[in-house]
């Protein structure tokens, strides 16, 4: 079960230098090419009276293309020193855009959890998500253990993005040190909730995947802080979870577990729409 290639984003930072070495790592797990991508769009310029138009314009190019070159020379020195097969993908454009075209390129897309700059540095996590067509593994801006090698933590829900999201996860679980399955239930739905969460764990040993069921009674919590409580416990360096099962306005509007894990996690999630 393999992940033959991965696209990271690139941006210039010391956080993305983290991000990519993270991916540098799967990259040598998987025996993957690493595709590192960075864009900028140049920024719409405030009227200025005095200089030129196209003056101002030059400018705002000029130092887009400069954060772009930069980041190409972080990634290409950090791939070179880990001895990574690796391709440079770049542009001036919406991150957001060309990341999500070039993902047809890649089986997993990684980026940073909390980007900075968004829409004209960085793609949009929320965005990506539902647009990719790939799975994405966010990546927190610190992060205390690896999403290769550790425990693994699949949160259910008995949707589609669920589904999809375990699935895509398949090469990351088969490498984790142990996985449980849990979901958060109501008292009332506990024996639903263990009956679902042992079908998955089924389905995953017939992947060589040992997974243990683990219903957890939400105790009047929210789900997220329900979630984040057992991967601290079991010391998880990876989530896998749906994204955007209820649409992404009514989760920035009522909250959800997908915005939850994108501001609150400190562990890698992987998410699939």
């Amino acid at each position: 079960m393999t992940c033959p290639s991965l696209i990271v984003y690139v941006d210039d930072s010391d956080e993305s230098d983290a991000r990519v070495e993270l991916a540098c790592d799967l990259a040598v797990s998987f025996d993957s090419l690493l595709i590192g991508l960075s864009a900028s769009l140049p920024q719409p310029p405030m009227l200025d009276p005095v200089a030129g138009m196209g003056d101002v314009l030059t400018l705002y190019r000029q130092m887009a293309e400069a954060e772009v070159e930069r980041a190409g020379e972080r990634f290409r020195a950090i791939a070179g020193a880990r001895s990574v097969r690796s391709e440079w993908r770049a542009g001036l454009s919406s991150p957001g855009d060309l990341l999500a075209g070039e993902a047809r390129a890649a089986d997993l897309v990684v980026i940073g959890q909390k980007a900075a700059g968004v829409p004209f540095r960085s793609p949009d996590p929320s965005d990506l998500i539902l647009s990719a067509g790939r799975p994405v593994l966010l990546v927190p801006p610190v992060r205390a253990r690896s999403p290769v090698g550790e425990p693994a933590l699949v949160a259910w829900k008995d949707t589609r993005e669920s589904r999809r999201a375990v699935a895509a996860a398949l090469p990351l679980l088969r490498r984790a040190s142990r996985v449980d399955v849990v979901e958060v239930a109501a008292t009332t739905d506990m024996a639903a909730a263990e009956a679902r969460v042992r079908d998955v764990c089924e389905f995953l040993g017939r992947h060589q995947i040992e997974a243990a069921a683990v219903p957890l009674d939400d105790k009047g919590e929210p789900i997220t802080v329900r979630i984040l409580a057992e991967a601290a416990r079991c010391k998880a360096g990876l989530v896998v979870a749906g994204g955007y099962g209820h649409g992404r306005m009514r989760e920035w509007m009522l909250g959800g577990v997908t915005r939850s894990l994108l501001t609150h996690s400190d562990v890698c999630v992987l998410m699939a729409h």
